[in-house]
């Protein structure tokens, strides 16, 4: 675009070309999409903390209630007919399943947790603390041009269990299988954890800019108010600077132009940078002698005669 007024609206209307168009489907910046991604997962990160040390507390309990684990203690005593070392071993083994099973509900809040937190933040805000922050938002991708819908609730349901699964849904679940001796299984899950985690962030940082929530939910991130004032602020700073250097650089040439008049005149002769106006003034010849004759000429009386001769013959 140059910089003489293409894509105002021609007639005075300050509205770039496609601007419109731009603010609902222009492309928004992959770094604003991670930075967004890393507040929310920080969010996911201090929620996991968080369930972390409530479930240690729990298995802790657990593991200092004398009173409880030794009426355990007795009935697996009792029920394995006096073997001590049975009962040892069944008592080891129940309080072994039962912190695994605390741990595995710790994760299953996780997921929950997480869910919930994308769910509502779509569903009655149409953006997360993340994508709030970065001046984004999430709307239905069949919108008209410039028309930034919310996401219907079924729209933020399927695209808050995409992204749950891919961010935490699949990582909890090969944990829980680790935790419970299933180690094959496991690594199949981690494998899948990072196909899933790649398949979903990849295409959000190239092409549409839509993630795989985004295709599964029929949705897509834009830049919002905040997105759509950036990029035209861009715009009209790009033109009014395009301006601005092509005023100086009229405004140089004019310079240089009187410069190079100016040099001109020093280098013309004296008299004639000095010249006389050539056009007489009103009621005074050009010669500067009344009468109109030449330097140092008397002027003529009737009859061709000089004026003085003229006044003597009558005396």
């Amino acid at each position: 675009m140059d910089g003489t007024g293409e894509g105002f609206g021609g007639a005075g209307a300050p509205v770039a070309a496609g601007a419109g168009q731009g603010a609902g489907v222009a492309r928004v910046p992959g770094w604003r999409r991670v930075s967004a991604w890393l507040v929310d997962y920080a969010l996911v990160i201090t929620v996991a903390v968080l369930l972390g040390i409530l479930t240690f507390n729990r298995i802790s309990a657990m593991l200092g209630d004398v009173e409880g684990l030794a009426g355990t203690g007795v009935w697996k005593v009792v029920t394995s007919d006096g073997d001590l070392a049975e009962a040892g071993q069944a008592l080891g083994e129940s309080l072994w399943r039962r912190s695994i099973r605390a741990v595995q509900q710790g994760f299953a809040l996780l997921v929950l947790c997480t869910f919930l937190y994308q769910f509502l933040a779509l569903a009655f805000a149409g953006t997360t603390l993340g994508k709030a922050l970065l001046g984004l938002r999430v709307s239905a991708a069949g919108g008209a041009a410039g028309e930034a819908r919310r996401p219907t609730r079924r729209a933020a349901a399927v695209r808050a269990a995409v992204t749950t699964v891919a961010d935490v849904g699949l990582l909890s679940l090969a944990c829980c299988l680790l935790l419970s001796g299933a180690f094959l299984a496991a690594g199949v899950v981690l494998v899948l954890t990072v196909v899933g985690y790649l398949a979903n962030a990849i295409p959000a940082l190239l092409g549409g800019r839509r993630s795989l929530a985004d295709r599964f939910a029929g949705t897509r991130v834009h830049g919002g108010l905040l997105g759509t004032t950036a990029a035209l602020t861009a715009r009209y700073t790009a033109q009014g600077g395009r301006a601005a250097w092509q005023a100086a650089q009229r405004v140089a040439e004019s310079e240089r132009t009187r410069a190079v008049l100016g040099r001109g005149r020093q280098l013309l002769p004296q008299g004639r940078r000095e010249g006389a106006d050539p056009r007489p003034a009103d009621g005074i010849p050009g010669s500067g002698i009344p009468g109109g004759g030449a330097p140092g000429e008397v002027p003529a009386g009737e009859g061709g005669r000089p004026a003085d001769d003229g006044a003597a013959h009558q005396k």
